[in-house]
């Protein structure tokens, strides 16, 4: 059971005077609203996404940045995929054109200015920065059982870009010779994420560059892609409370720290789960050191019980049937994961994220970003209605 605190009270007393009060007020205005009007008009009003919008004045006052800003939470609810969509969508839809602040088809302004401003959004991170204070206001006081961890793979139309292959300096195979100084293996990202303490500072060994990446999926099958993944920490109730987009080719485990780090700051939790990609001991360590629970699925590759068990399996020709966990009230929390699942087909399916046209990483994170905020007030307001 979920600790009922003021701050979820605050969420539905909200939510009460928006039924009560302005509904009726644009339905004599507008005519009835469509359940998806209702639910446009409460996640704008809870993200307050104008607050975020900085208008520096150069020449001339800039114009319609938060209408624009509007208008871009409403595409991922929306579902739609391009800009040029939105704005079709807006010279003919008169109550989706109030709601985000226009009141003539005219003013609605054009696909380029709406793709610069975009770009200005995205610089200045105004969807991330809406769903922190979101959660700071709303979520902060709550406490979770759960925050499941995962990516998800996004596929973009953009080139990959070749990464650079470290020169080694070559010796002959086998054993050194005497006297002979092997040169130091590097450590990997998660050994060298383990020495830091800043989530600004793990961050940094993460490329974000569009590259090429294969991953096999829960049925065995092996999908390739060019992109990017998102990176999810979803607490009880399908709630998104930390997303990091990287690039294709980073592996999983080097973003379970800086997730479970922030997510830390945020919300208070209990258990970390998370599937066999992340088990290793230091991801496990630090989970502890955050005063959480780790229950995190068991990799064949570290299993020594695991390998002898699938190879008597497949030499008698048996199903092959998963290892338990630990025991099993274990194996009923580690059930509990698929709420991340569910929330990356929430983006991709209902959200605008099953394509994105925009190019660069700073564009493509701040798509990801809207998406994620909409999701994450959406499922909130479960948690009081």
């Amino acid at each position: 059971m979920k600790k009922i605190i003021p701050s979820l009270s605050k969420m539905w007393l909200k939510v009460i005077n928006l039924e009560q009060s302005l509904f009726p007020k644009l339905e004599e205005s507008m005519g009835s609203l469509s359940p998806k009007e209702e639910k446009l008009i409460k996640i704008l009003d809870f993200a307050e996404i104008e607050r975020f919008v900085s208008t520096v004045q150069i020449t001339n006052l800039p114009k319609d940045r938060e209408e624009m800003a509007r208008a871009f939470v409403a595409k991922q609810v929306y579902n739609l995929q391009t800009t040029s969509a939105l704005i079709d969508r807006l010279k003919i839809d008169r109550t989706l054109r109030v709601i985000c602040g226009w009141r003539h088809q005219n003013k609605i302004p054009s696909e380029s200015k709406f793709s610069r401003v975009f770009g200005e959004f995205s610089q200045q991170s105004i969807a991330r920065k809406a769903h922190d204070v979101f959660i700071k206001n709303y979520l902060s006081e709550t406490l979770f059982f759960y925050s499941s961890i995962d990516s998800t793979a996004i596929e973009l139309r953009e080139k990959s870009v070749k990464s650079k292959k470290e020169v080694k300096p070559k010796r002959r195979q086998g054993r050194p010779k005497k006297g002979e100084e092997v040169p130091p293996k590097k450590p990997s990202i998660l050994q060298q994420q383990e020495k830091m303490t800043e989530a600004e500072e793990i961050l940094s060994l993460i490329g974000t560059e569009c590259n090429t990446s294969i991953k096999q999926n829960s049925k065995g099958n092996r999908h390739k892609w060019t992109g990017g993944k998102l990176h999810l920490a979803v607490v009880d109730g399908d709630i998104p409370i930390t997303a990091i987009y990287s690039s294709a080719s980073v592996h999983d485990s080097s973003l379970a720290l800086p997730l479970i780090c922030q997510s830390s700051q945020k919300v208070n939790y209990l258990y970390d789960l998370a599937d066999a990609a992340y088990d290793t001991s230091i991801i496990r360590n630090y989970s502890k050191e955050q005063n959480h629970r780790p229950i995190i699925d068991i990799n064949p590759k570290n299993s020594k019980k695991l390998k002898e068990k699938i190879a008597l399996d497949k030499s008698e020709k048996k199903i092959l049937q998963p290892l338990k966990l630990y025991n099993n009230s274990d194996d009923l929390h580690y059930n509990q994961r698929s709420s991340v699942e569910r929330v990356n087909a929430y983006l991709k399916d209902s959200y605008g994220c099953s394509k994105i046209y925009y190019q660069g990483a700073q564009k493509v994170a701040s798509v990801l970003a809207f998406a994620v905020l909409s999701v994450c007030i959406t499922q909130s307001l479960k948690l009081v209605t």
